[in-house]
């Protein structure tokens, strides 16, 4: 299975609530992730594997 890559972008409190969104509803492994900053933004990069049996494709 390919890896997918996942990039949250924006205010802190409005990326936490994305990423804590998107791991509640996709059954995946992080094994990777990034932060950077600017500013008042913050930018998330997670590289996700669909865990096994997820069934999900990576949208």
């Amino acid at each position: 299975m390919a890896s997918n890559c996942r990039v949250f972008r924006g205010l802190v409190k409005e990326v936490e609530e994305e990423i804590n969104r998107f791991l509640s509803t996709a059954n995946v492994r992080v094994l990777q992730m990034a932060q950077s900053e600017t500013g008042d933004h913050i930018t998330v990069t997670l590289i996700v594997d669909p865990a096994e049996g997820s069934g999900w494709d990576g949208r």
